[in-house]
């Protein structure tokens, strides 16, 4: 003989809440067992007889409840002050607050350079000699290297002083 069906089970199989195999077996105890299938019928039109009233019967709020909705309804709409202080809020102004320090400091660091770079002197002694070694008639034809020129210095730092007598020119002003 084969054990009925309880009402919960017959509740979840009405509401598909059952896993298919359950579900399958269910079913099948539905189709062979004659009590069980009449209490599946009962909870069947028992559900469809309460949605029947519920649809028929309108309920509707009484006036005062319906103006007390409406006016916390219109009461709760933020102001423009609430609005801008809920921008305040510590999950929002934090962030906002770490981009600007981030922008402000990458900012700053992008504009303002650190230092200027440093050029040696030698750099500019020899460019120069290179641009007058290029120069068609002027008064060097030959390339002055500033690196002997240094070296030349410091020789004579090292020599004996030679004692030269200045030239004196004489222009003619025959006119």
């Amino acid at each position: 003989m084969m054990q009925h069906l309880t009402n919960d089970i017959l509740l979840d199989y009405v509401h598909g809440e059952l896993s298919p195999a359950d579900d399958a077996s269910v079913y099948a105890h539905i189709e062979q067992c004659q009590p069980c299938r009449m209490e599946y019928e009962a909870e069947v039109a028992m559900g469809e007889m309460l949605r029947a009233h519920a649809a028929q019967e309108e309920r509707e709020l009484p006036s005062a409840v319906k103006a007390q909705i409406w006016e916390r309804v219109r009461a709760g709409r933020p102001s423009v002050w609430t609005r801008t202080v809920t921008w305040l809020r510590p999950s929002i102004a934090l962030p906002v607050a770490a981009v600007l320090a981030l922008a402000a400091y990458f900012g700053t660091t992008q504009l303002s350079p650190q230092g200027a770079p440093s050029i040696e002197a030698s750099y500019y002694l020899q460019d120069h000699a290179a641009m007058n070694s290029t120069v068609p008639f002027s008064d060097r034809g030959s390339s002055v290297n500033p690196v002997d020129l240094e070296t030349a210095a410091a020789v004579d730092t090292q020599q004996t002083a030679v004692n030269v007598q200045p030239a004196s020119y004489t222009a003619d002003a025959n006119p």
